[in-house]
């Protein structure tokens, strides 16, 4: 590096500790050179180290990239008096702007000796920055398509880091086709992320997982708060070149860390799973689908309220109490797939879908039902999955604002096009990973998206990975996927394949998928009973245990609890005759006969109105206006029926043209 350059002798002016100072800028940690003399060449060497010089441009603002990017387009020479009309700033503003930039040794000024004003003094980039600097714009964010083949066909070995050239294991004289084909083969590139620390794997999955685009400074403070070396990392990945480090003008000089399109198409079907921290409880190996489970639960919900009533705190939002007695009552689906969502009550996601369905609504400090339930109850448990998930795929649609205890607030309902696009992905590659569909959609749906801008990304991101987690967690809920933990891969399970794809269901249940203890405890083997058969058990039984084989209790009140969600006893009965290898023992029948005849139901009825006569004659000719009208919910005597409360003014108004004589007591 010749010693006559410009740059040399501007740092030869200062003295060592001036030096230093300039070193800390451009966060160099350790000074290079023993003597001041090796020390500048050292520091010259550094200046024109790409990472470093990224670091200190991604630091100025947009007036400074704008001076200095119109300084390097303008042949590396402007004078004052040029960059104050080119900026539409005052000139000793510009100054101000300028003494920045030469702070950081990356301009210099030759003064005007010939004039009073200062508006013809010279500003220089130094040579060594001319072409070094890049003023690229990103249009149609290529930059964010980076291409290793398409960038390096016409490369050289000698252009190839040496760290990346020893990891592949090059050959004397092999071209640099042969070196890309074998780079970039799947083998070598699972061979070469498994070799990474636990650390870099992190600090990469972070990258993909943000849709393979991240700016630096985010990911500087990722690897910061993790005790991590950004200096280190983010150099020794960029070698191995499973990133880039490349940065663009937009306003600042915007710099991201990009992983290039082949490592992105290998991490799809080979992502990598973060490593567990110590002390993070791992979950069991497990296959997990939630079948039916959570439409038996809006059944159960509807007959938790009319049975024991909802109420609400003076706040207005659901007691602590009830969430805990809900939540013996109704099954638990798993919901585990995102831990931090993992302790929703079931009550907060059904009651939302409730008030959509037109059932609930608040009087006074009262969750009530608002209309009969019994022919919602009564209908195919497939007609009400159809139902419920058609109403939470419009509900986005929909201008509603209901109160806060109808609000999905945890997990709020998802947007139908990504749920679709979750679908989708799932459907393409029969399992995949979490981490795939996040980095994909993340990448359709906001990277590559017309309106994208670097500035939002982070709060725009975060919104899109509510989006996502939403799609997810309701498809787990709904039992339309199937979750292999602890790698949270995801798979359409049976029921997911039954209402996307249409497929059969497998409704006949193996002579022998059931037994039937004596003290009525039922052993159920998932593989040999059929998915709609499972569901009866825990419509009718107590669940007390699954692990491997399910472990059910039919009581009296489990199986009249049966009854009551709309069930029928006979298809219950005809269930276990067929998968029982045993016939069915004679007390176990008399038992669910006298069950199932003898229901002591109670019913109260609020808000309704008792209408009386003197005469039954006069009760028939009532009826006979408004019998067919809907008023009338029950006749009780001949002399009187209970009718609708706000079917009032409706009856009285039939009564007047008839002549009747009306008596209001209230």
């Amino acid at each position: 590096m010749s010693q006559e350059t410009v740059l040399y002798q501007e740092l030869e002016k200062l003295d060592l500790n001036e030096i230093k100072k300039i070193a800390n800028l451009w966060n160099i940690q350790k000074i290079p050179g023993k003597d001041k003399k090796s020390t500048i060449l050292g520091l010259m060497e550094t200046f024109q180290n790409e990472f470093y010089l990224k670091g200190v441009l991604e630091k100025f603002t947009p007036l400074q990239v704008n001076i200095l990017t119109s300084i390097l387009k303008n042949k590396g020479v402007m004078t004052l008096g040029e960059i104050s009309r080119k900026v539409n700033i005052p000139p000793i503003n510009v100054e101000m702007e300028l003494n920045v930039l030469r702070k950081y040794y990356l301009l210099y000024q030759r003064k005007n000796r010939e004039r009073l004003t200062n508006n013809l003094d010279k500003y220089h980039t130094y040579d060594e920055y001319q072409k070094l600097i890049k003023v690229e714009t990103n249009p149609k964010g290529e930059k964010f398509k980076y291409s290793i083949e398409k960038s390096l066909h016409k490369a050289t070995l000698g252009e190839i880091p040496d760290e990346w050239k020893e990891a592949v294991g090059v050959k004397k004289g092999e071209h640099i086709d042969t070196f890309l084909k074998h780079a970039l083969s799947a083998e070598f590139l699972q061979k070469l992320i498994d070799e990474l620390s636990d650390f870099d794997k992190d600090v990469l999955h972070q990258i993909y997982i943000h849709g393979g685009v991240i700016e630096a400074d985010t990911i500087r403070n990722y690897i910061t708060v993790n005790r991590g070396k950004f200096e280190q990392t983010i150099p020794h990945l960029t070698a191995l070149h499973l990133v880039r480090d490349l940065y663009y003008v937009e306003d600042k000089f915007i710099r991201v860390i990009v992983i290039p399109k082949e490592i992105l198409d290998h991490l799809q079907f080979s992502p990598i799973l973060p490593p567990v921290k110590k002390g993070t409880r791992v979950r069991q190996e497990k296959i997990s689908a939630n079948g039916l489970d959570f439409f038996l639960n809006v059944k159960k919900l509807i007959s938790y309220i009319s049975r024991k009533g909802l109420n609400l705190a003076k706040s207005g939002k659901i007691k602590q109490a009830d969430h805990k007695r809900t939540e013996t009552e109704l099954l638990s689906p798993d919901i585990e797939i995102f831990p931090e969502k993992s302790q929703v009550y079931q009550i907060e996601l059904i009651l939302p879908i409730l008030k959509l369905l037109g059932y609930v609504d608040i009087k006074g400090e009262n969750v009530i039902l608002v209309q009969e339930t019994d022919e919602f109850l009564k209908k195919d448990i497939f007609e009400i999955m159809k139902l419920v998930i058609h109403e939470v795929n419009e509900a986005r649609t929909r201008r509603l604002n209901p109160a806060e205890v109808f609000t999905a607030t945890e997990v709020p309902f998802y947007e139908k096009g990504i749920l679709d696009k979750t679908v989708k992905l799932i459907m393409a590659h029969g399992k995949i990973n979490t981490s795939v569909i996040f980095s994909h959609i993340i990448r359709d749906h906001l990277v590559f998206a017309p309106t994208f801008q670097i500035k939002t990304y982070e709060e725009d991101l975060a919104d899109l990975r509510k989006e996502i987690i939403s799609a997810i967690f309701y498809l787990q809920l709904f039992g339309l996927i199937e979750v292999e933990y602890p790698q949270r891969n995801l798979s359409l399970s049976e029921l997911g394949l039954h209402y996307f794809n249409h497929e059969p269901l497998v409704t006949v249940t193996e002579k022998g998928g059931i037994t039937i203890n004596p003290d009525f405890s039922i052993i159920a083997f998932p593989d040999r009973v059929s998915l709609h058969g499972i569901h009866l058990l825990k419509a009718f039984c107590e669940l007390k245990d699954y692990d491997r084989v399910y472990t059910f209790l039919l009581t009296k009140d489990s199986f009249q609890l049966g009854i009551l969600l709309g069930y029928d006893k006979e298809t219950f009965i005809h269930f276990l005759r067929e998968s029982s290898k045993a016939e069915l023992a004679q007390n176990l029948l008399f038992l669910l006969d006298d069950w199932g005849n003898n229901l002591p139901i109670v019913t109260i009825t609020e808000d309704s109105v008792l209408l009386r006569t003197k005469d039954s004659q006069v009760m028939e000719l009532l009826l006979g206006q408004i019998k067919g009208k809907k008023f009338v919910l029950e006749e009780v005597s001949p002399t009187g029926i209970i009718i609708e409360k706000s079917k009032v003014m409706e009856v009285i108004a039939i009564a007047e043209k008839l002549n009747m004589i009306i008596r209001l007591n209230r």
